[in-house]
């Protein structure tokens, strides 16, 4: 998609979604953050949500959805699944160094 061959990039898209539909949603919605195509992003991310993604555990760290930041429905889609800020934030650690 990046290089402009589109077809190529659609054809691996479609693959990707035949093959991880619901084994890899959030992967799916990587794809299409990063194509800047937040609806299908969001759709998919839904979808991870619906499905127990794992992958959703580094969703706030994976520079593939810096397109859909601006996108009100990405600190909405965060608190949905507890990783907003605010929600990150009242997160205690305690460490324990060893002597």
């Amino acid at each position: 998609h990046a290089l402009g061959r589109k077809a190529d990039s659609d054809a691996a898209l479609a693959a990707l979604i035949a093959k991880y539909e619901k084994d890899g949603p959030s992967n799916i919605a990587s794809v299409y953050a990063y194509r800047g195509d937040a609806d299908q992003a969001f759709e998919w991310l839904d979808k991870a949500v619906k499905y127990g993604d794992g992958g959703l555990g580094e969703i706030v760290t994976d520079n593939l959805f810096d397109k859909i930041h601006a996108d009100p429905r990405w600190l909405a889609f965060l608190r949905k699944i507890g990783k907003a800020p605010e929600q990150l934030a009242k997160i205690e650690f305690k460490v324990t160094l060893p002597q």
